[in-house]
């Protein structure tokens, strides 16, 4: 499947923030060779970006992504209708690189092992950690714009005196 990129003007079938040559050299300045295809890890990273629940609201009920928004600051600064952050993008480059590296955040999860023994070597595995690597190097920029925040209203913090 071809990637067709949302660049703020509510690109008619698209289904990424970031091209093939973003993911390159994104992966290249960090000195990751990607094994995968580029494309499907971009389409995963997107599946995956699509499932959270952002701040503000859709600009349109029509358009393919969740970007772009209305009613959404980050860092104190109003974004733009027609603008796609850079916390998005590079979410979805981290998060491709990740599930490049078999940590997919859609990918099930299998029963944890509590016990295996073969022969003289056994391995058991400590009650509520988790069975998968976890690596949040994508959160750090989803978590700006997913802060629970999601009417779009902004929250004011009270200090009682």
């Amino acid at each position: 499947m071809a990637i067709i990129v949302e660049d703020g003007s509510i690109v008619a079938g698209s289904n990424s923030y970031i091209t093939e040559a973003e993911l390159a050299t994104y992966a290249g300045d960090r000195g990751v060779t990607i094994a995968g295809t580029p494309a499907e890890l971009i389409l995963k990273a997107t599946d995956y970006l699509e499932t959270l629940s952002y701040k503000g609201n859709r600009y349109t009920k029509d358009q393919s992504l969740q970007w772009p928004r209305s009613n959404v600051w980050i860092d104190g600064f109003s974004v733009d209708v027609d603008e796609i952050p850079e916390d998005i993008k590079t979410a979805q480059l981290a998060l491709a690189l990740e599930i490049d590296a078999g940590n997919d955040p859609l990918a099930p999860v299998e029963r944890a092992t509590k016990k295996e023994k073969v022969d003289v070597i056994e391995v058991e595995y400590m009650d509520g950690t988790r069975d998968s690597t976890y690596a949040p190097s994508y959160q750090r920029y989803i978590n700006k714009l997913t802060n629970g925040n999601n009417s779009g209203l902004g929250v004011v913090g009270l200090v009682r005196a």
